[in-house]
């Protein structure tokens, strides 16, 4: 009995290991699937944090130094809408101004830049009478096309040499030789944007474009050539934001930017960037509260068009010249009194290493033909030309000398003001 008793707990407690396993089993299943949906939540929070980066802003690029973490867009900046009709274009197509050449001169000319004789005498055949005197050739679109990179570089080169050539004179810049970028969202028709592809060159080791007349010849409706010129004439430009994390070192921030900015204090960054650095997260504070109070009321826009006795309007020397003034001296703009100024007030450095340092290119002369100022990175301020349509902007440093080495390769010092 004893015995049967054993055997029947035995029993009863072989069931029960049973009934622990089967426990044990359970927990395990629940833990797989606990572990499953919380790997799922976590693969939808990832997910959800990518959507939102797509879907309400552009990843920056983050760039680390002494001026602190910089959150940097490289954008394109297009010209007003209202500026846009200024821009005038002879829709009939292009035109090649020789002055008072003879056709053989002409003809030697063409030679000389690399044409063939059948190039040459085809585009000989499209001589215009302009009643000017002038020899002038309106070459078609064949023509054009069937001239190499190499070829259209030395002549249009050698056409700039005639200020009426105003577009072999004053190319377009195209950053990277990227025109897909600067025609993007299809704004153009694809056969447009091949044309253009096969009218681009090279020279001093960037990508130039010089025959806008020959599209609008495409483009029949004003929203298309209003689309084409903004992208056209538009700039390469960059947003900069200060990103502060939880435990960032702000003095070096605070000090980079505070000791090198006329109208920029320490006592106004600290707390700006302390409430960013209290966030869970961090923040980012925009580049415009560490620059002086004149780039700040101006950074990204663009003048007025000048009235019928308005001065001089600003051009890139009264821009990097006032950039620490408190109020802007019109002398500025005097290229005489510029340059005594610089004499005067700065000293030639290596290599820019704070903000506010002066950048100059020049020509093979050595005569200064454009200024700028360093910020941080190779971000310039910059305000190209004296055209009231072009604004003030940030521009990267590679970009500024590509926009001024259409005819020759420009050459870069650096000056710094006395006294930093």
């Amino acid at each position: 009995m004893q015995q049967a008793a054993r055997a029947d707990g035995s029993k009863y407690f072989s069931k029960g290991n049973s009934l622990v396993t089967l426990m044990a089993r359970s927990w395990k299943q629940l833990l797989v699937m606990l572990l499953a949906v919380a790997a799922s939540a976590a693969a939808t929070h990832y997910y959800d944090i990518r959507s939102e980066h797509r879907s309400r802003g552009t990843r920056p690029l983050l760039r680390s130094g002494p001026w602190g973490d910089l959150q940097e867009w490289d954008i394109r900046v297009e010209q007003p809408l209202e500026y846009v009709g200024l821009e005038r274009m002879d829709e009939s197509g292009p035109s090649w101004n020789f002055g008072t050449m003879t056709e053989p001169a002409v003809l030697a000319f063409l030679r000389e830049s690399g044409c063939t004789d059948q190039q040459a005498q085809a585009l000989l055949q499209t001589r215009s009478g302009t009643g000017s005197g002038d020899f002038v050739l309106r070459p078609r679109e064949k023509e054009l096309l069937s001239l190499s990179r190499e070829v259209r570089s030395k002549l249009y080169l050698m056409l700039a040499g005639n200020p009426a050539n105003r577009f072999q004179a004053n190319p377009y810049y195209i950053p990277n030789g990227d025109f897909e970028r600067l025609f993007d969202e299809d704004r153009l028709p694809v056969d447009v944007d091949r044309l253009i592809e096969g009218l681009l060159y090279t020279r001093n080791g960037y990508t130039y474009f010089s025959d806008p007349e020959i599209v609008l010849i495409h483009l029949r409706s004003p929203a298309q050539k209003s689309a084409f010129i903004q992208s056209l004439t538009s700039m390469n430009a960059v947003l900069l934001r200060v990103l502060v994390r939880p435990g960032s070192d702000l003095d070096k921030p605070i000090n980079y930017w505070a000791l090198s900015m006329a109208g920029v204090y320490s006592k106004d960054l600290r707390p700006l960037l302390e409430a960013q650095e209290r966030m869970s997260d961090g923040g980012s504070v925009s580049i415009l509260y560490f620059l002086p109070p004149m780039v700040r009321d101006r950074l990204y826009t663009t003048p007025l068009p000048p009235g019928p006795s308005a001065a001089k309007m600003p051009d890139c020397h009264w821009s990097a010249l006032n950039y620490f003034l408190p109020v802007p001296d019109p002398k500025m703009g005097d290229n005489d009194y510029a340059a005594s100024y610089i004499l005067q007030n700065f000293y030639e450095i290596g290599s820019p290493t704070m903000a506010g340092d002066l950048v100059l290119l020049l020509d093979r002369k050595n005569d200064v033909i454009h200024s700028a100022v360093h910020l941080a990175d190779d971000v310039v301020f910059t305000k190209n030309g004296i055209n009231f349509a072009q604004p003030w902007i940030l521009m990267r440093e590679k970009d500024l000398r590509g926009h001024f080495s259409a005819l020759e390769a420009v050459k870069t010092v650096y000056y710094r003001r006395k006294g930093k």
